[in-house]
C-alpha cells in the first residue's frame, strides 16, 4: 500500500525470483536486496543514481536504500530479498564490510542452482531456513572472489525509522504531524525531520497524505457505497482541499463519484 514494504521486515523473510517485465515504484525496507542482470539491460535507480545493468552486472540495495526498477524488457534477471536476519552472519566473516551498490557477477549457473534449491517445497521450515541461510553465504562468497567489499556508515537509526513508518501505517486516521511523531517517539521535531529526510523521496506531509490518498481510495474500492468524504476523513484527512490535492496528486485525477 506504501512506498515502505512492511512485509520486508518480517523476521526469515526470503523473496528469491526471477524478473520479468514489471516494474516498481521507488520503494525501500529494512531487508537486503540484490538484483542480477543475466540477459538484455536493466535501469535501477538507487538513492537518487541511475545506471543501466548488463549482463553480469549486480546491484546491491542496503537497509533503507531507495530504489526503483522500470521494466526489464525482452530479458533475464534475478531478484533476491532477504531478512537481514539472514545476512548479519554473513557479513561478520567480512568484518561488517558489504558489497559495494553495484558489482559484478557472472555466475548464473550458481544462481540457477540455489533458485531451483530455494523454490523446493520443504516439509520444515529449519531446512528451508537452512538452505536459505546457505545461498545467502554462497551468493556473498561468489560476490566476494572478484569484488572488494565495502564499509557503509553505521546508521543504527534504521530501527527508529521502521519503527515511525509501520506506526504511521497503523495510525493513519491519528495526528501524525511531525511534531506529533516527535513526541510519539520522544525525539525533538528537528532530529526525527533529518532522519526522515535521508530516507524519504519526500517531505514527511506529503508522504503521510499519500499513504491516506491510497487508504482511501482502497476503502472506496472496497466499498463503492460509502462517501468519499466520509472515506476520507476515516483515512486522517483533515480538511475535503487536503483529501482532493493529495488524491490528485497521488492519482492524477479526482476521486469517482459514488453514490451515498
Amino acid at each position: 500500500m506504501s512506498f515502505y514494504e512492511c512485509e520486508a521486515e518480517d523476521l526469515k523473510r526470503f523473496y528469491f525470483a526471477e524478473r520479468g517485465d514489471y516494474e516498481t515504484t521507488p520503494h525501500f525496507h529494512g531487508a537486503v536486496e540484490f538484483h542480477f542482470v543475466e540477459e538484455g539491460e536493466q535501469e535501477i535507480i538507487v538513492d537518487g543514481q541511475r545506471r543501466i545493468l548488463r549482463r553480469g552486472d549486480g546491484c546491491f540495495c542496503d537497509g533503507f536504500s531507495v530504489h526503483q526498477l522500470p521494466p526489464l524488457k525482452e530479458g533475464k534477471a534475478f531478484c533476491l530479498v532477504f531478512s537481514a536476519e539472514f545476512f548479519a552472519p554473513s557479513f561478520s566473516f567480512f568484518g561488517g564490510k558489504k558489497p559495494p551498490t553495484f558489482f559484478r557477477f557472472e555466475n548464473f549457473t550458481l544462481l540457477h542452482e540455489l533458485y531451483e534449491r530455494c523454490s523446493r517445497k520443504y516439509a520444515n521450515n529449519e531446512a528451508r531456513y537452512a538452505t536459505f541461510g546457505g545461498a545467502v553465504q554462497l551468493i556473498l562468497s561468489e560476490i566476494a572472489e572478484s569484488t572488494p567489499f565495502v564499509s557503509y556508515k553505521t546508521e543504527r537509526k534504521n530501527s527508529l525509522v521502521c519503527s515511525i513508518l509501520r506506526y504511521a501505517e497503523r495510525h493513519l486516521n491519528q495526528d501524525l504531524s511531525l511534531t506529533a511523531i516527535a513526541k510519539e517517539f520522544g525525539y525533538s521535531h528537528e532530529h526525527l525531520s533529518r532522519i526522515l529526510h535521508k530516507y524519504l523521496p519526500e517531505t514527511w506531509a506529503s508522504y503521510v497524505n499519500r499513504l491516506r490518498a491510497r487508504r482511501t481510495e482502497a476503502l472506496l474500492s472496497n466499498d463503492p457505497d460509502l462517501p468519499v468524504l466520509s472515506a476520507a476523513l476515516a483515512c486522517g484527512f483533515d480538511s475535503p482541499n487536503t483529501f482532493y490535492r493529495a488524491y490528485k496528486k497521488e492519482f492524477g485525477k479526482p476521486p469517482r463519484r459514488r453514490s451515498k
